[in-house]
Order: structure tokens, then C-alpha cells, then sequence
């Protein structure tokens, strides 16, 4: 494509690519060797330029510099203020071509990287540029390369790329895709809508596996209860068979069957919190309801702590008098991962408060720590899909499904924090009005 003198090649690449250092090394040399010249349009001083085309060649650039088939022009020498004197880029192109005919070179091209200087142009500069490369291009007999550094460059350049190039090339460092505008146009769509569906498959699994996680956290809770149940059962029946007395066996009995029932409500809890995340519609509930379904599902991690010589202290402040309409599953998860973050960073001392309350026509929710804090960097992370600070023990989801979850709520998440001092999170979530004990959306 280079040996022929009227290309007009784009090329899509990024700063995150090797340069296309392969490519560049190993088809220069035999374009300068077989009569070829090049205009260098800068986006850094000369001297940088030649440094770092130098460390891409293994042959002596100087040789062809000296020889004027490899031009230098520094962009920077056409600004004035931010802004870009075309007319004077354009005439020194011009220029550049005419000492290349002078030095006798066959085939010409003018190479220019797009980056994110070139974002200061205006649309109507934009198109008089490609106007003018493209009569020079037909009249000068002179191919140009446009690389487009696409992490770089605005919106404005994607029209002008696909209506002026005739080949779009994208660059893949050791090779090429090659591509008419109307085939990129094609398998770009193909391939973002193949995207989108593998990205919606991906993120039901990950939020899938966070709350196997977060389940595997509370069946922690729940062995404990059981354990306890049937240590009282146990007793209660052992005791039974050495009484004589059926008022006492009774009462034995009554107290086994009491125990037992609580062991069903402690699985249907569980089995419920299963169900949840796969059948659970949106419906009315009192907002402290599901407060306290959350707290229920985690007051184990206080009991827990008690062993320890520093204690865990749970603080429950409920006051609001509203009412929401929700998915109850997700809002009771969303609030036991913050739960959960808040005890993890206490590390089995502190304390930790759960508030509600009324404003106006919202419902305020209150989580806050007495842990280690966040410092400002880490706090705007938090909510970032895969952030997590606790290396191998964390999933980095928790937190961003519980944002997402309050938001499709049409709700609100603050957090502030100072380290050393811990974290609070306060949420808002619209009420719904009740009258005459029926809740209106």
C-alpha cells in the first residue's frame, strides 16, 4: 500500500501498543532503499523524533536525513495560542514534497500522527484539512498516513476517518486488519453487540457468585443456631427419659417442639434468602421490616465475637415510620454487604450503628463503623466493579452491586470516612404514601 503514490491510509491505533515497532522495522528500510522519502509531521521536538525513530530502525536514519528523504516537521512550530496555522502546515507539507522531488525521491508520503493535539480544531477546520490532503495527495502524487491515536483523539475525527479513507487499517503491533470503512462500520456493530451479550452473560454470573459469597457468610450464623437448637433438644430428651412425672415430660416435650420450630424459622430464613435472589418482585414493606430481616441474618458476627477479649457492639436505632416499594431480597443483601464491609474493617472491635429514620419524603438509612477508614483515594474506588482491599478474601462486587441496587431503587448512596476513625454509609430511598393503611407508589 506504501509503494503505491496515491494511498490515503488511516490508521486506528493506541498509546497502550508497542508502536508498531515490528512493522515499522522491517518494511523502512526497503522503502528508503527502493527511491522512497517521507514527510515526518512532529508531535514532539525533531531531536525526539529522530531519538525515538532511531531506536525503531536497525539501519543508520542520519543517512537518509542528510540525503533530505526523511523531512522533520514539528507541529508544535504551527501553533499560536492552542491554535493550529493550517496554511502554514499545509504550504510546509508543500514544501517538503518539493525538496523530495528535488532529491530525486520516486515515492513520497507524508505521515502524521492524530492525537490528542489535534483536538482543538473546530469542525470546519477539520474537513479543510482532509480537502486539502486529498487534492495534494492526487495532485502531488504523494501518499499520506493519517495514524489515528483513538484513546487520544475526540468524536469529531470518527465521521472524517470513515468518509475519507479509502483503507482503514487497524493496528495490531505485529500485524494489520484491513478494512473498507463501510467493513469496520459493519464489524464494529457485530462486535459490540456480541460484547454487550457476553457482558450481560459475565455480569449475572459475577453477581451470582457474590451471593453464594455472602451466603457462605451467613450459613456461618446459621450452624451456630442450629448447634445450639439441638444441644437444648438433646438435653430436653435425655432428660425426659428419666422422668416419671408426665406434667414434666410435657413441658420437656413442649419446650423440644418450641426449639424445633425455631430451627424451621432459622432454615426458611436461609432457604428464603436462596429464593430471593432468583424470585423476588418488587412489593410494599414496612422499611424497618426489612431492617430487621438484615440484622437477623448477621447478628451471629457479634455473638461470635464475644470470645474475643475485645468485643464487637451492635447498635440498632430503628425510627422510620415509612414504607417502600422494593425488591426485598435485594435490598436486604445490599444492606448486609455493607454490613459485612463495616464488620470486616472493625476486625472483632468496635462498634457498629444501624439508623433509620424520616425526611421528608425519603427514608435515611444509617450504617456506620467505628473501623479503620478509608483514606480519599480509596473512598471514590469503593463502588468501582473489582476494587477491593482485601486482597484474595474480597470479590471487589459487593459494594458496587449494593450502589446499583439502591439506584434502580431510585435511590441514593453517601459515604464518608477518615482514617483511623471509620466509615459511614447513609442511603436515601424514596417513601411511599400511606393512607388508610394502603401504600401509594
Amino acid at each position: 500500500m506504501i509503494n503505491n503514490k496515491n494511498t490515503f491510509i488511516g490508521i486506528v491505533s493506541s498509546n497502550y501498543q508497542d508502536e508498531g515497532r515490528n512493522l515499522l522495522k522491517e518494511h523502512m528500510e526497503s522503502y528508503f532503499s527502493n527511491g522512497g522519502g517521507i514527510i515526518y509531521i512532529c508531535s514532539r521536538e525533531k531531536e525526539e523524533c529522530i531519538d525515538h525513530l532511531q531506536e525503531i530502525c536497525e539501519f543508520d536514519l542520519n543517512h537518509y536525513i542528510k540525503k533530505d528523504r526523511i523531512i522533520f516537521i514539528c507541529g508544535e512550530n504551527f501553533k499560536v495560542k492552542d491554535n493550529m496555522d493550517l496554511d502554514r502546515l499545509i504550504n510546509g507539507i508543500k514544501n517538503g514534497i518539493n525538496l523530495l522531488d528535488k532529491r530525486g525521491s520516486n515515492k513520497k508520503l507524508v505521515y502524521i500522527t492524530v492525537d490528542s493535539s489535534w483536538n482543538s480544531l473546530e469542525n470546519n477546520k477539520i474537513e479543510y484539512i482532509y480537502e486539502t490532503f486529498k487534492t495534494i495527495n492526487k495532485e502531488e502524487e504523494s501518499g499520506f498516513v493519517l495514524k489515528y491515536i483513538i484513546d487520544e483523539i475526540n468524536g469529531n475525527y470518527i465521521n472524517h476517518m470513515l468518509n475519507n479513507h479509502d483503507i482503514i487499517l487497524i493496528d495490531r503491533t505485529d500485524n494489520f486488519e484491513y478494512f473498507t470503512p463501510d467493513q469496520l462500520m459493519h464489524e464494529s456493530l457485530i462486535l459490540l453487540a456480541e460484547y454487550h451479550a457476553a457482558d450481560n452473560r459475565y455480569e449475572k454470573e459475577i453477581v451470582r457468585s457474590e451471593y453464594l459469597k455472602t451466603l457462605g457468610e451467613l450459613m456461618e450464623g446459621t450452624v451456630h443456631d442450629i448447634n445450639n437448637l439441638l444441644v437444648t433438644i438433646l438435653g430436653y430428651a435425655q432428660l425426659s427419659l428419666f422422668l416419671e412425672d408426665p406434667e414434666e415430660v410435657k413441658k420437656c416435650l413442649e419446650t423440644i417442639s418450641k426449639t424445633a420450630l425455631d430451627g424451621k424459622s432459622i432454615t426458611d430464613r436461609i432457604k428464603n434468602h436462596v429464593r430471593g435472589s432468583y424470585n423476588s418482585l418488587k412489593d410494599v414493606y414496612h422499611f424497618d421490616y426489612i431492617i430487621n430481616n438484615s440484622l437477623e441474618m448477621v447478628k451471629h458476627k457479634f455473638r461470635l465475637s464475644n470470645g474475643n477479649s475485645n468485643k464487637m457492639e451492635l447498635v440498632v436505632d430503628l425510627n422510620s415510620n415509612s414504607y417502600i416499594y422494593a425488591n426485598e431480597y435485594d435490598i436486604r443483601h445490599s444492606i448486609i454487604n455493607i454490613i459485612l464491609n463495616g464488620i470486616d474493617a472493625m476486625e472483632n472491635k468496635g462498634t457498629l450503628t444501624v439508623k433509620t429514620y424520616d425526611e421528608e419524603d425519603h427514608i435515611v438509612l444509617e450504617i456506620s463503623d467505628t473501623g479503620k477508614g478509608m483514606d480519599e483515594g480509596t473512598m471514590n474506588k469503593i463502588f468501582k466493579p473489582y476494587f477491593t482491599t482485601k486482597g484474595s478474601q474480597g470479590t471487589g462486587l459487593g459494594l458496587s452491586i449494593a450502589k446499583k441496587t439502591f439506584e434502580k431503587h431510585n435511590g441514593k448512596v453517601y459515604v464518608e470516612s477518615k482514617v483511623g476513625k471509620g466509615t459511614k454509609f447513609v442511603i436515601y430511598l424514596p417513601a411511599l404514601r400511606v393512607k388508610d393503611n394502603i401504600a401509594h407508589i
